[in-house]
């Protein structure tokens, strides 16, 4: 008895059990793999500094949450980059992240579940509401929870946050995530981050679809202070999965200027290798992405 695929056609049933079999097989690959010896950070399992580098230093080689007591924010600005219509929208959407323990992290979202590469207009449009700009200057709001359960050369941590689409009236879209978000060190310069969740809507289901979101980054340490990205992942939704999916293509630098600051900045294919509307150049949607991160 399967009531909740009950209205999808066959294709979509399979597409569905498949993602979410996926997601969950990570999560325990992760446990079956993760090497104890391993060790990525210096005194057991914890992501502290990295063999006593300087805050920022060597990020490649770091995990995916922060130490105990570490406030990081990220102040992000996100510009429609596509053809006809450069700067509209443009928004800001910064993050909060607090590590309250080593394993236990929270934070305050105005990205979405794709992080860096969240489309223009979440968070605070600062080019203003209607046509070609954002559905309202304010958007959406994001509550963030990481609870971290393996370390070394993998690090894996139960990821969840609840979402506010929009802000405006939350009772038209409120959406829960979960997954994993976690880190597969290839060697001490080459990392591959990876944060898979699955959106379902609590609210007005009629108008709004569960989705997936898989954020993926290729990390490269170019130096002790400048690590590249290669950007991918794939986001959709689950409900006809096949014919509205979209995968991004990107690259971005992240480059470390004291032991408080980093600057980063991508550019993005929004949609480069995923499924288009009948006339639409996969090479039309563009992004920019400008970062900085600031720890205290």
């Amino acid at each position: 008895m399967e009531p909740a695929f009950s209205g999808l056609p066959r294709r979509d049933k399979m597409l569905r059990r498949f993602l979410i079999g996926a997601t969950s097989a990570l999560m325990v690959a992760g446990f079956s793999t993760a090497s104890a010896e391993a060790q990525v950070t210096r005194g057991g399992g914890d992501v502290p500094h990295v063999s006593d580098a300087e805050m920022g230093h060597v990020s490649v080689r770091r995990g995916v949450q922060g130490p105990k007591g570490l406030l990081t924010l990220h102040l992000l600005a996100l510009v429609n980059a596509s053809k006809d219509t450069f700067g509209q929208p443009t928004s800001l959407a910064p993050d909060i992240h607090y590590s309250i323990t080593d394993t236990i992290q929270i934070g305050l979202l105005h990205t979405g579940p794709m992080g860096w590469q969240s489309l223009p207009g979440v968070g605070l449009c600062v080019t203003g509401s209607g046509d070609g700009k954002c559905p309202n200057v304010y958007n959406n709001v994001g509550f963030d929870f990481l609870y971290g359960l393996l370390y070394g050369d993998f690090h894996l941590s139960l990821h969840s946050s609840l979402f506010l689409l929009p802000i405006s009236n939350p009772t038209t879209g409120v959406m829960w995530t979960i997954g994993a978000a976690g880190k597969v060190h290839f060697t001490d310069a080459v990392a591959l981050h990876f944060d898979p969740q699955i959106g379902v809507m609590l609210s007005n289901r009629d108008d709004h679809n569960d989705q997936l979101f898989l954020p993926l980054e290729l990390q490269f340490q170019t130096s002790d202070q400048i690590s590249l990205k290669l950007l991918t992942g794939i986001t959709g939704q689950l409900s006809d999965f096949g014919d509205n999916y979209r995968i991004p293509l990107g690259v971005g630098v992240l480059a470390n200027v004291s032991p408080t600051i980093d600057l980063g900045l991508r550019f993005s294919f929004d949609n480069l290798l995923g499924k288009t509307a009948m006339g639409m150049s996969r090479s039309d949607m563009r992004s920019i992405g400008l970062m900085m991160i600031v720890r205290l």
